[in-house]
């Protein structure tokens, strides 16, 4: 009888564990089914600048039509790229024909459906025709006039607005005092925005061969209203001869909406974080209140080996002597007047997954993984291709 008892004690044992296991298993998986579902992109805005009454910057004159008409063509091929490579993903445009719009309707229609990207696309002009080059805003205020400058010119639109004084509680576009109020926002979405921009410069650079401005901060109206990450792009300059030739012919314009298109691949792919949960994170470490900081204790790879690393965070200021960043021997990299920050050097990305969420753990909510070749920042897809190639050759 008593050993009937014991077996009865563990079989009902053994079955409370499997029944537990279970349990444990399906909470994991719903929670990265979440995880995955919060990182996804679902709703993209594309906004093409000026429109309608408003033809934006005009050029040399030289053509009959202007900055509203290069933007909208622009905009229209970004968001077809788009949507035929990520059928998922919902596409709105803030127009998509030669229509007026006022700044806060374009604001208003990104915040009213909760959008995960607003795009902002437009064309520069200034006095001197030699002014040459594309350039990727965020919203910020600069201490450089030149941006300022420019904002206000964008910002412009505003005087052709019924009642604009009204609407705008009294912001006056062309009035520096007017803009104290942009110094006082703090933007939420910064790094997302600069993670963007980023990317969307260095396409601009390397792969549609334009002259590079760089990323810069200016006070937008319409990249400073919005509740996501937004970034405001001018793809040249309509005022310089060879650039205005390029904006308005079709394979310039598609050159453009390649490169922007190529950005946003990349910043879905580190957004998202593609592959990077499946089947590595348990409920227990989930729950587990790691406090331990990470040490790097790998050295670095070599300079021709692909590099993956972990980015958590983009700041206004160096942050290299704060403790905190010390102890976890974050690395400092300072890119125009913004300093980023890494952690890891790891050959695999699976590695450099776990170290991405142990910083999140110590409350990094925006790290994310991202790839180095030969000390240059490259996209994730080019890195898993590099990879593959040296795995091939051996």
């Amino acid at each position: 009888m008593s050993k009937l008892i014991k077996l009865y004690y563990i079989i009902l044992t053994n079955a409370i564990w499997v029944f537990l296991f279970v349990i444990m298993s399906c909470m994991s998986a719903l929670l990265e089914a979440q995880v995955a579902a919060d990182n996804k992109l679902q709703t993209i805005v594309i906004d093409p600048g000026h429109g309608g009454k408003d033809p934006g910057t005009m050029g040399t004159k030289r053509y009959s039509v202007y900055e509203k008409h290069v933007a909208l063509s622009v905009a229209l091929k970004l968001g077809k790229y788009i949507s035929e490579a990520f059928p998922d993903i919902r596409v709105v445009y803030t127009r998509k024909e030669d229509v007026f719009l006022e700044l806060n309707e374009r604001t208003d229609l990104a915040n009213d459906l909760d959008a995960d990207l607003f795009i902002s696309i437009h064309c520069d002009g200034f006095t001197n025709s030699d002014a040459s080059g594309a350039s990727v805003f965020v919203m910020g205020m600069s201490k450089l006039k030149a941006n300022l400058d420019v904002a206000m010119r964008e910002n412009s639109a505003i005087y052709m607005e019924d009642n604009y004084k009204q609407k705008y509680g009294g912001f006056d576009p062309k009035t520096p005092e007017s803009y104290i109020v942009f110094s006082l926002m703090q933007n939420t979405y910064l790094e997302q925005s600069l993670q963007f921009a980023e990317e969307v410069e260095r396409e601009f650079a390397t792969k549609a061969n334009r002259k590079s401005r760089g990323v810069k901060q200016a006070p937008f109206y319409v990249i400073s209203r919005t509740k996501m990450p937004s970034v405001l792009i001018e793809c040249g300059f309509l005022t310089n001869l060879q650039e205005e030739d390029f904006l308005h012919s079709l394979n310039g314009q598609d050159y453009l909406a390649s490169a922007i298109f190529r950005a946003f691949r990349s910043y879905k792919e580190a957004v998202e974080n593609i592959d990077g949960l499946a089947g590595e994170r348990s409920l227990v470490k989930v729950l587990e209140k790691d406090t331990v900081i990470y040490k790097k204790n790998i050295e670095q790879a070599e300079n021709n080996e692909v590099v993956f690393k972990v980015q958590i965070g983009t700041y206004l200021k160096s942050m290299k002597d704060e403790k905190f960043f010390i102890d976890i021997q974050a690395k400092e990299l300072r890119i125009n007047q913004t300093f980023k920050y890494y952690v890891g050097s790891e050959s695999e990305r699976r590695n450099a997954d776990k170290i991405k969420r142990k910083m999140l753990d110590l409350g990094f909510n925006g790290a994310f993984v991202v790839a180095f070749y030969q000390d240059t920042r490259i996209s994730m897809q080019e890195a898993l291709d590099l990879q593959a190639k040296t795995n091939n050759d051996e």
